[in-house]
């Protein structure tokens, strides 16, 4: 047997690795709205980039210091995740993150964001990420880097213990 048959043998496909490429897609078409919706001067990339560019002499500062920040919302996920309500999970993201920027003195430019799940559903990540345009609307900046998605289907923390 050859090596290139080898090869084809040992291959995984997209599917095999829990890949579901359609409904990627699906939720591409559900969130490519939301990204154009939110706009800002100097943000300006186009959707589906690895990454998000911003021109900083956009904003009129002399000799600008960025500030970044990350945040996350805590235990009100579990909460928004009983409830059905998954928009509000955006706009507290952005809300948190932006918090963590203005208490420093910071103007927020622009947001990035990354969602991970154990199942991919496009319509409930559709809801989130619609929350999170609605957060970065509402504070006028952009969301440059707008549905990083992946799903981790077989990845899990344990319990979390208090002691």
């Amino acid at each position: 047997m050859s090596n290139s048959s080898k090869n084809k043998e040992n291959r995984v496909t997209y599917k095999q690795a829990g890949v579901d490429i359609e409904a990627g897609n699906r939720l591409v078409d559900l969130i490519k709205p939301l990204a154009k919706s939110t706009i800002r001067s100097g943000a300006d990339s186009e959707f589906g980039g690895f990454g998000g560019l911003f021109d900083l002499k956009s904003t009129g500062y002399k000799d600008p210091l960025l500030v970044a920040a990350n945040d996350g919302v805590g235990t009100k996920l579990k909460i928004a995740i009983e409830a059905d309500i998954h928009d509000t999970i955006g706009i507290d993201l952005v809300a948190m993150c932006v918090n963590d920027l203005v208490v420093q003195g910071a103007e927020p430019l622009f947001f990035l964001d990354y969602f991970s799940c154990a199942k991919l559903n496009p319509e409930t990540v559709q809801q989130v990420i619609s929350g999170i345009a609605e957060g970065c609307r509402v504070l006028r900046i952009r969301n440059v880097e707008i549905g990083k998605v992946s799903k981790l289907e077989n990845w899990q923390v344990g319990k979390i213990v208090h002691s």
